[in-house]
C-alpha cells in the first residue's frame, strides 16, 4: 500500500509540473482529461501516453525501461520496486497495456478487471490496493 501511494504521489507531482510549465516535455502530449476519471487514472493516463512513445497502446520492453527506473527511484520501500513491472504484464506478453497498468496502480474502476485476457495469473498481484 506504501509503495503504491509513493509511486501515485510522484507520478501526480511530475504530471502536475509537466502541465504546469511553460515548454511541456514529451513533445506536449496533453490531451483534455476525461470529467469522470478521477485524479489517479489522469496521472495513469498521462503517464501511459509520455511512455508510449510509438503510440502503439502498449508499453513494450524499450519504452518500460524509463518506467523501471522511474519506479527503482520515487518509490518506497524499494524493495517493492524490484519485480514491479513484471506484476503489471498479466498475460506476460511482454508488453503493458493501459488497462494493465491501471490495475497494477489500484486506480480500475470496480469491474473493469473484466477487460484482462483470460490467460492472467493465478496469483494475485502484492502491489494492488486493497479497497
Amino acid at each position: 500500500m506504501e509503495f503504491i501511494t509513493s509511486l501515485l504521489d510522484a507520478l501526480t507531482t511530475d504530471m502536475v509540473q509537466a502541465i504546469n510549465s511553460a515548454a511541456p516535455t514529451g513533445g506536449g502530449r496533453f490531451s483534455e482529461p476525461d470529467p469522470s476519471h478521477t485524479l489517479e487514472e489522469r496521472v495513469v493516463h498521462w503517464y501511459f501516453s509520455q511512455l508510449d512513445s510509438n503510440s502503439s497502446n502498449d508499453i513494450n520492453k524499450r519504452e518500460m525501461k524509463p518506467f523501471k527506473r522511474y519506479v527503482k527511484k520515487k518509490a518506497k520501500p524499494k524493495k517493492c520496486a524490484r519485480r514491479f513491472t513484471d506484476y503489471c504484464d498479466l498475460n506476460k506478453d511482454k508488453v503493458i497495456s493501459l488497462p494493465e497498468l491501471k490495475g497494477c496502480l489500484g486506480v480500475s474502476k470496480e469491474g473493469s478487471l473484466d477487460s484482462f485476457p483470460q490467460g492472467k495469473p493465478a496469483g494475485s498481484n502484492p502491489f494492488r490496493r486493497l479497497v
